[in-house]
């Protein structure tokens, strides 16, 4: 094995390109690509709390506090008092939040379609084989 190979500035290297890439196409609504992942995970959960996104999206509590900030602001996203734990706040969709992504899934998935044609389908299988490998190797 290569001594000067380092596992995460390759790995951080690629993340970086690929999110510009979602970037570039979901900014033509405004959205940023950490911010529909969170519209993603809220739509399919459709009520969770900061604890739930963080492990769902792995992501900091201050990570996900910055994105989600906006989304509450601008009325994607409301927030409820958890019905046995008052400190906790439920997180869900707004009717306008749900507009927002249903706006933004077809861009997201011709992004889909654009990065796995450019990539080809074997490296598609590869990239997500090996981003579950971290995820098993890694995850907590």
């Amino acid at each position: 094995m290569d001594n000067n190979l380092c596992f995460n500035l390759a790995m951080r290297k690629s993340s970086r390109l690929i999110t510009q890439f979602y970037q570039e196409r979901l900014s033509i609504i405004g959205l940023k690509v950490g911010q529909f992942s969170i519209l993603r995970a809220v739509k399919f959960k459709k009520e969770t709390s900061n604890k739930e996104l963080q492990s769902i999206l792995v992501l900091d509590q201050t990570t996900l506090t910055r994105n989600l900030k906006p989304l509450i602001r601008d009325g994607y996203l409301t927030l409820s008092v958890h019905s046995e734990d008052g400190r906790q706040k439920i997180i869900s969709l707004s009717p306008a939040g749900l507009d927002l992504y249903e706006e933004a899934l077809p861009i997201w998935k011709a992004a889909q379609d654009e990065l796995q044609q450019k990539i080809g389908p074997a490296e598609t299988d590869n990239i997500l084989a090996l981003a579950n490998v971290f995820v098993k190797t890694l995850g907590n």
